[in-house]
C-alpha cells in the first residue's frame, strides 16, 4: 500500500488521468463543504412596499389586544430611506415617535427600538423610491407578534413573515461591497437602473444568474462567487501539473488554493473579484499550454490555445479593468516566446508563425473588444432610462466616466493599504463583525493563510533567482505574471485594499510550488511538501472562523491578532 501511494504521489507527466480527477474531486469536495457552510439563507423577502408621494403609508395591526412592543425588525429593499413611525391603541389617535426609522443598508435586516403599547402601527415613507420588505414586531419578552395588513397596499410587508430571522447576521443581510455588487446584480435581473457602474458589467451579469432563477437572497448572490472559487482549484492544479510535470506539485498547488483563507473569504463574499481571478488564471493556463507546444504541433492546436487565452483575458477585462494587467503579462510572454522560437541562429520565420501573429490580433484585441462592447449592449445591462447605452457614443461617455471616477477618487477608508504591504499581509480588510451575548462574536476578515502568504515571499525570491540563473520558462512565466499584475499599482493613487492582490495570489502559490520542487529535488528534502501541507492546514483551521464568520469566543479572535493592524 505504501508503494502504491508513493507511486501515485511521484507519478510524472503533464497530463491528467483518472487518479488526478479523483484527487481533484477530494479537494473540491472538502473546499465546497467549507465554502458552502453557513454561506447564507435562501429565504429572504421578495416583495416590497415601494414609497411614492401618493402612496407612502403602511398600516398594520396586531392580532388581539394592544401589547407592549419593544422593537420593530425590518428589511430594506434595493433603495433605502426614512420612515416616520406612529402608533395607536384605538386606530384613530396616532402618536408619532421622536426618531424616524432609518434604513441603513440595502437588502439587510435592522432593528428599530421602541417601548410603547400599541395595537396599530403606521409608517409614513419620507423618501420617494425607498423600499421596505417585511416588518416584524416583538413584545418585551422578545416574542414575535402576529401582524395583519390593514389594506392591500400594506400586504407586502407582512406576507413573508417566515423570512424574519431570529438574529441578524451576514447570513441574512448584505455586508461590505455586497451593497454595490449584489444590489446591481438584482437590478440587472429586474430591469432597474444599475447602481454600480464603475466596473464593466460581466461580473455582475454572472452574479445575476442565480438571482434571476431563485430570487434575491444571500445564497443566490454569493453562489456564483463560490463556484468560481471552486473552479480555481482545478485550474491551478492543471497549470501546476503542466509546469512542473509531477503530480505531487499539482497536489501542492491545488491544496494551497483550497486551504487559503483569503481565497475562501473572497469567494464567499458577493462581489466580482473571484470571477476576475478565475478568468485571469484560465487565460494564463492556455498561454502556458501554448508556449509549451512546438512547431511540430498542429497549427490548429496552437491557435486553439491562443484563442481561449484571449477569450478569458477578454472576460477578465470585461469584469474589471485590472484584467488589463494580466493582458500585459500575456503579451510579454507571447512575444518573448515568439522571438525565442523564431529568431536567432538556425531558426526561421514560417508561414504558420505569420498566421499565429495575425490571429493574435484577433484573439487578444478584437475578441476582447467584442466581449467588452457586447456585454454593455447585452440585455439587461442598463436597459432602463436614463442609464441605457444604445450606441457607441453613450458607451464612450460611460467608460470615460468610469476612468474619471477611478482616477479622481479621493475617498478614505480605515482598511486601505499600500501596494507594497500586500505580500506581507500587513493590513487585512475587515468585512463584517457582529457581537453576541456571552462574549461571542462573528467576524469576517479578508486575511490570507500566513503559512501561504509569508512562505510565498520566499517562493517569489526563489523564482526571481532561478529565472536569471536557469532561464527556465516556468520561472519567467511566474515572475512576469507576478510583476505585471502587482507593480502597476505603484502608479495608482486612489485608495487600495488587500483584495487588489487577489489576482496575484495564484502565482504566489505557483512560486511556492517551485520552491518546494527545489527543496525536494535539489536539496533532497523529500518530506518537505507533506510537512508543509500539515502546517498550511493547521493555519487554515486556526483562521477559518474569522474568514467565514463562524461564531466563536471573542478571546479566540483576539488571539489571532498577531500584527498591529490586524483588526477583526
Amino acid at each position: 500500500m505504501k508503494e502504491f501511494f508513493k507511486k501515485i504521489w511521484n507519478e510524472e507527466g503533464a497530463h491528467l488521468n483518472s487518479i488526478d480527477f479523483i484527487i481533484l474531486g477530494i479537494l473540491i469536495v472538502i473546499y465546497s463543504m467549507l465554502a458552502f457552510f453557513q454561506l447564507g439563507t435562501s429565504n429572504n423577502p421578495q416583495t416590497y412596499f415601494y414609497v411614492v408621494s401618493d402612496n407612502n403609508q403602511i398600516d398594520i395591526m396586531l392580532e388581539g389586544d394592544a401589547t407592549d412592543v419593544l422593537k420593530i425588525r425590518h428589511f430594506a429593499g434595493p433603495e433605502v430611506g426614512s420612515y416616520q413611525v406612529l402608533y395607536s391603541e384605538d386606530g384613530e389617535n396616532y402618536i408619532p415617535l421622536d426618531n424616524p426609522l432609518e434604513q441603513k443598508s440595502v437588502f439587510a435586516w435592522d432593528d428599530y427600538d421602541t417601548d410603547v403599547k400599541l395595537k396599530y402601527l403606521r409608517l409614513i415613507g419620507q423618501t420617494d423610491g425607498s423600499q421596505i420588505g417585511e416588518i416584524q414586531l416583538y413584545d418585551r419578552y422578545g416574542y414575535k407578534l402576529n401582524l395583519v395588513a390593514m389594506n392591500d397596499t400594506s400586504e407586502s410587508v407582512v406576507d413573508e413573515l417566515d423570512t424574519v430571522p431570529d438574529q441578524i447576521s451576514y447570513q441574512n443581510s448584505t455586508y461590505f461591497d455586497e451593497i454595490y455588487f449584489a444590489r446591481t446584480a438584482y437590478e440587472y435581473a429586474n430591469d432597474m437602473p444599475a447602481y454600480e457602474w464603475v466596473h464593466p458589467p460581466l461580473g455582475k451579469v454572472i452574479q445575476m444568474i442565480p438571482i434571476a432563477l431563485m430570487g434575491m437572497s444571500p445564497f443566490s448572490y454569493r453562489l456564483m462567487g463560490v463556484l468560481a472559487g471552486i473552479l480555481l482549484i482545478p485550474v491551478i492544479y492543471i497549470l501546476a501539473k503542466n509546469m512542473f510535470k509531477k503530480r505531487k506539485y499539482a497536489i501542492l498547488a491545488g491544496a494551497l488554493m483550497a486551504f487559503d483563507t483569503f481565497h475562501l473569504a473572497q469567494s464567499r463574499l458577493g462581489t466580482i473579484d473571484t470571477f476576475l481571478v478565475l478568468f485571469i488564471l484560465l487565460s494564463f493556463l492556455f498561454m502556458y499550454q501554448y508556449i509549451s507546444l512546438t512547431k511540430e504541433d498542429s497549427l490548429f492546436k496552437r491557435l486553439r490555445k491562443l484563442f481561449f487565452s484571449g477569450l478569458f483575458i477578454g472576460c477578465a477585462i470585461a469584469t474589471k479593468w485590472t484584467g488589463l494587467f494580466g493582458g500585459l503579462a500575456l503579451a510579454i510572454i507571447f512575444f518573448a516566446d515568439l522571438i525565442y522560437k523564431n529568431c536567432g541562429k538556425g531558426k526561421r520565420w514560417t508561414v504558420d508563425t505569420t498566421v499565429i501573429v495575425l490571429c493574435c490580433f484577433v484573439f487578444f484585441i478584437l475578441l476582447p473588444l467584442v466581449i467588452y462592447i457586447g456585454i454593455y449592449f447585452m440585455y439587461p445591462y442598463l436597459s432602463v432610462e436614463p442609464y441605457a447605452i444604445t450606441n457607441f457614443n453613450e458607451l464612450m461617455i460611460e467608460n470615460e466616466a468610469v476612468y474619471q471616477y477611478h482616477s479622481q477618487l479621493n475617498a478614505t477608508h480605515p482598511f486601505t493599504s499600500p501596494w507594497y504591504s500586500w505580500p506581507l499581509m500587513l493590513k487585512p480588510v475587515w468585512y463584517y463583525v457582529q457581537e453576541f451575548a456571552g462574549n461571542m462574536k462573528e467576524t469576517i476578515v479578508g486575511i490570507g493563510n500566513p503559512a501561504i502568504w509569508w512562505v510565498g515571499i520566499l517562493g517569489l525570491l526563489h523564482v526571481l533567482i532561478e529565472a536569471f540563473r536557469t532561464r527556465k520558462k516556468e520561472m519567467w512565466f511566474i515572475l512576469v505574471a507576478f510583476l505585471c499584475m502587482w507593480l502597476p499599482y505603484m502608479a495608482i493613487g486612489r485608495v487600495m485594499f488587500l483584495y487588489h492582490y487577489f489576482p496575484v495570489l495564484p502565482f504566489v502559490m505557483l512560486a511556492i510550488v517551485a520552491l518546494f520542487k527545489h527543496l525536494t529535488e535539489k536539496l533532497n528534502f523529500k518530506k518537505s511538501i507533506p510537512i508543509y501541507l500539515v502546517v498550511v492546514i493547521i493555519f487554515f483551521i486556526l483562521f477559518y472562523p474569522v474568514a467565514t464568520g463562524l461564531m466563536v469566543p471573542s478571546e479566540f479572535v483576539d488571539f489571532l491578532r498577531w500584527l498591529p493592524e490586524w483588526y477583526f
